[in-house]
């Protein structure tokens, strides 16, 4: 929980050195408006980016395979998100609350078993298969 809810950050960029991204690290980072996950990362956490209200953009990199539960929860900001074919994992509620997504951009086909059938509750968004940007 490095940064844990500290309201002075605006963006973050995951370097591609880091490997996975832990439970809560950048929960209620009410100011934080852009995340770019670098390609070196494995695994986003639990609840990573949680009550971040103001996100407005997330780039997940394209070596991510486990996105863990909640870890979008509350960003009601959040306009577009693009889960690359990579993710095989992803956990209950991940973009729970999140008002203002439209569309969630999936590259693979069809939602794969290790996702929870749950992964997209309570959210609005239309889950957009097989997109190819």
């Amino acid at each position: 929980m490095a940064f844990y809810n500290c309201d002075s950050l605006t963006s973050v960029e995951i370097p591609n050195s880091v490997t996975s991204i832990g439970d809560s690290v950048f929960y209620e980072c009410t100011s934080l408006t852009s995340v770019t996950i670098g390609n070196g990362v494995i695994s986003i956490g639990d609840n990573v980016f949680g009550g971040c209200t103001s996100l407005t953009s997330a780039t997940i990199g394209n070596s991510v395979t486990s996105i863990g539960a909640c870890a979008f929860n509350d960003c009601s900001s959040l306009a577009k998100v693009i889960i690359p074919d990579s993710v095989t994992s992803i956990g209950s509620w991940v973009f729970y609350g999140c008002k203002n997504l439209t569309a969630i951009y999936c590259e693979v086909g069809s939602q794969p078993s290790g996702w929870s059938s749950d992964w997209n509750y309570y959210c609005p968004a239309q889950v957009v298969w097989g997109y190819k940007g």
